[in-house]
Formats: C-alpha cells, sequence, structure tokens
C-alpha cells in the first residue's frame, strides 16, 4: 500500500488537466467519417490492451462475481456517457453541450453528499460555483443570442452528465466494498474494458461499425496516441486521485482544462482575450485555488 500525498494527487490532476485539454486538438485530426462512438470504442479498448501487461504483473487480473458487477456498472456509466454526447451533438452545439458539462462537478458534489456520507461539501460548493461561472463565460464567450438547444438533447445529454457524475464517488463508493483494495491500474483495465465492450454494443445496433472501413493509418496512429495519453494516461490519474481528494474536487479539473483549452486556442490564433474571457479565466483561477485548499485530506492509494 503506497501513501499518495495530497500534493501529488494535485499535481497528477494537473497532468489530467492538460492532457484532456491537448486531447481535443489530437481528436480533431482523426476522419471525420468515422463513426465517433466506434472511436471511442477503439480508444477505450486499445487503453486497457495497453494496461493488460501491468495488470498481469501484478496479479490483479482476477475478478469475483461482485468485482465484475462493480467494474460493469463502471463501465456501463461511461458507456452512456459517451453515448449521449455523440447523440446530443447532432441536435446541439459543441457550447451548448459544453456549458451543460460544466454542471458534471456540481452533480458530483450531490452524488458525494449521498453516496459518501461525512464529506465536507458545504465548505466546497461556493469555489465549484465560482470556477464553473468561470467556465461558462469562457465556453460561451462566441455565442451569439437565440442558440439555445431543443429539450431533447438537453434531456439526453444531461442523463449523460449524470452517468458522469456518478462516475467518480460511485467508484470510491466500490473501493470500499466490492473493489476493495483495487489499485488504479485494475480500476482503470476494467472500467475501460467494460465501457469499450457497451460501446461496441452500440456500434453494432447502429449500424457505426461499418465506418470502420475508413480508417486509415494516420487515423491509427492518432488513435494511439489518444488511447496512451488522453485516455489511458487521464484514467489512471483519475483513478489515483479519487480517495486522497474528494471526488467532487477531482473531477471539478474539468474547469481547468477548459482554462488551458482557452488558453491554447488563444495562442494558436495570436487573438487577445475578451473582457468576458478574462473575467471567466479569473474565475476558474480563483474557484480552482479556493477548491484545492477546501480538499486537503490524505488517504492511502494502493498501486
Amino acid at each position: 500500500m503506497k501513501h499518495i500525498s495530497f500534493t501529488s494527487a494535485h499535481v497528477g490532476m494537473l497532468a489530467w488537466a492538460v492532457l484532456i485539454a491537448a486531447s481535443f486538438f489530437a481528436a480533431a485530426q482523426v476522419g471525420q467519417s468515422v463513426d465517433p462512438i466506434l472511436l471511442t470504442a477503439l480508444r477505450l479498448l486499445l487503453s486497457a490492451l495497453l494496461f493488460l501487461p501491468m495488470l498481469l504483473w501484478q496479479g490483479a487480473a482476477r475478478l469475483t462475481w461482485r468485482a465484475t458487477a462493480s467494474h460493469g456498472v463502471l463501465g456501463l456509466l461511461l458507456a452512456v456517457y459517451f453515448g449521449t454526447l455523440f447523440e446530443a451533438l447532432r441536435y446541439a452545439s459543441a457550447a451548448n453541450t459544453g456549458t451543460l458539462f460544466t454542471l458534471v462537478p456540481l452533480l458530483t458534489l450531490l452524488c458525494e453528499v449521498l453516496l459518501i456520507p461525512g464529506t465536507h461539501a458545504r465548505r466546497r460548493l461556493v469555489p465549484m460555483l465560482v470556477a464553473a461561472l468561470g467556465a461558462v463565460l469562457l465556453i460561451l464567450k462566441g455565442g451569439g443570442p437565440g442558440q439555445w438547444p431543443s429539450l431533447y438533447p438537453v434531456l439526453v445529454y444531461g442523463a449523460g452528465c449524470l452517468a458522469m457524475a456518478l462516475y467518480s464517488p460511485l467508484s470510491q463508493r466500490f473501493k470500499a466494498g466490492a473493489l476493495q483494495g483495487r489499485g488504479p491500474v485494475a480500476m482503470t483495465f476494467w472500467n475501460m474494458l467494460f465501457g469499450a465492450l457497451f460501446l461496441f454494443a452500440l456500434c453494432l445496433q447502429n449500424g457505426g461499425w461499418r465506418s470502420a472501413t475508413q480508417l486509415t493509418l494516420g487515423d491509427g496512429l492518432w488513435l494511439l496516441y489518444l488511447a496512451l495519453f488522453a485516455t489511458l494516461g487521464t484514467f489512471w490519474l483519475l483513478h489515483r486521485a479519487i480517495g486522497v481528494i474528494a471526488p467532487a474536487t477531482v473531477i471539478s479539473y474539468i474547469y481547468l482544462s477548459t482554462l488551458l483549452l482557452t488558453l491554447f486556442n488563444w495562442l494558436r490564433l495570436q487573438q487577445a482575450p475578451l473582457p468576458l474571457e478574462w473575467l471567466g479565466a479569473v474565475l476558474v483561477g480563483a474557484g480552482m485555488l479556493a477548491l484545492v485548499m477546501a480538499s486537503r485530506r490524505t488517504v492511502a492509494v494502493s498501486l
């Protein structure tokens, strides 16, 4: 059992935010003719397979029925999130879905209170709201009036956001029971594997598997990059931090990813930030700093 310090967990989540922000640019390089759900399933599967040698080395490949069911539930939550995201994007803009995604940390905080009694959630609510407001300002900076989505994509992606909000606190709850003693490697491998299987099943149902013929060698190399860094690396860092940092604070690093993504765009386009963007950046920074200060607690995590 190795002890992960408070500082080490947060440094890992800083790296998580950078990898998440960079993944958007890498994902844009993959052919747009390939079904996005199929691409996500391939990313999850490839990431799981990359972790397989380490899983076998640690002797963590065996599963009990309770552990299988727990990993299946967590994998299903991942599949629901990605499935609803791509369905919603058929009817709503990326800005609309991005705004809805800022609700995930707040929903995670609510799920944390319900699933993990005794957490000091109240003192993290205000900083989280500040960071969320900043992220919304960054996402909506270029949106025009009258661009609200219809009710259908809001309800669909809202269900996906709830699934993602359940993921972190439910992982911690399972690690205290059926998945007790499981480290980040085993958690990452099995959750991604089950998530990939559910998404492949969805591809079979909607016919998305047929677009696999459109994959090129270049697409495969970008998928390998995404699997290694944007999926495997981020999932490992996420599970490494869960238990050391409160789940809602962990997932709040989404806001920092939004800030970094906006910063990358400023540098790439060589554009001066708008006043609302400056305000959003300051709010995200202030909110995240307050969340870090409010989440000081160290727990043992097995690696």
